[in-house]
């Protein structure tokens, strides 16, 4: 019995793949050094002629969509290593790890672009406030090709290592009040909101993660983007403060105090450059 009726990848599958994360490497490096991800510099730094390299990745899209997932993995494993210190309290841990996301995001602008604000790899995600907050399978976008699904996927174990946590938060104190704006009323958009879940998360808290997700983007976004003064961004005040209305959002007001102290732990220990 050969190793591939075994179900084992054989030499040649396992020569093929490490050609394939060389080459991911390789684009990601570029990313970071020139700003841009290029087949012809792909090729030219790792000394394959254009031909050889699309042996192994079939376009632009393709690669773009293989960096993008092995930088989300690579960001979740920085989540988590900084929201491990404080198991057992879901608040302070979502608090670390969003200020681990906006950190890391200042200190790999040319990654959080191609991740999080490039045409190509918003085109690979899929909205499934589902599979944030409850994780389980995700649906690629229509016409995503493999590849994408797997970008898919990346981009929704990111969303569902905030979307857990937020909901153990909800199950230990209670679903946050209704904000002074309530949820769309329109039903196809309140349809969207909850036909996924196959749960009792009320409406307005599925939007309080929604309406907590696109504040932290956004301001990271804009500190990342140089659209923020430099000594703002550097002082973190206006990440502080809009850390404070997440925390309304999420109905965690009476610990803004000692969860600014988690900000400020993090910030310390992966300052900005």
């Amino acid at each position: 019995m050969d190793a591939m009726s075994r179900g084992r990848p054989t030499r040649r599958d396992q020569q093929r793949q490490a050609t394939l994360d060389e080459i991911v490497r390789t684009a990601r490096a570029l990313l970071v050094e020139t700003h841009e991800i290029s087949l012809r510099a792909v090729a030219q730094t790792m000394g394959m002629t254009a031909p050889a390299l699309y042996r192994y990745v079939s376009s632009l899209e393709d690669l773009t969509l293989r960096v993008a997932a092995q930088v989300y993995d690579d960001l979740l494993a920085t989540l988590e290593a900084t929201a491990a210190p404080y198991e057992g309290d879901p608040a302070a841990q979502v608090v670390a790890a969003s200020t681990a996301f906006r950190q890391w995001s200042l200190q790999n602008p040319q990654e959080f672009g191609l991740t999080f604000a490039n045409p190509i790899t918003s085109g690979a995600k899929s909205v499934d406030l589902g599979a944030d907050l409850l994780g389980g399978p995700v649906e690629p976008p229509s016409g995503a090709t493999v590849v994408g699904a797997e970008c898919t996927a990346a981009a929704h174990r990111f969303g569902n290592f905030f979307g857990r946590l937020v909901v153990e938060i909800w199950e230990r104190q209670g679903y946050p009040a209704t904000g002074p704006v309530p949820a769309p009323a329109e039903e196809s958009f309140t349809t969207s909101l909850t036909s996924k879940l196959n749960t009792d998360v009320p409406t307005e808290a599925t939007w309080a993660f929604v309406r907590a997700w696109s504040r932290l983007y956004g301001t990271t976004a804009l500190e990342v983007f140089g659209h923020i003064d430099k000594e703002v961004v550097a002082t973190g005040a206006l990440y502080r403060d809009m850390m404070n209305d997440c925390a309304e959002i999420l109905g965690l007001q009476a610990r803004r105090t000692d969860l600014q102290r988690v900000v400020s732990e993090v910030l310390e220990a992966e300052p900005a450059p």
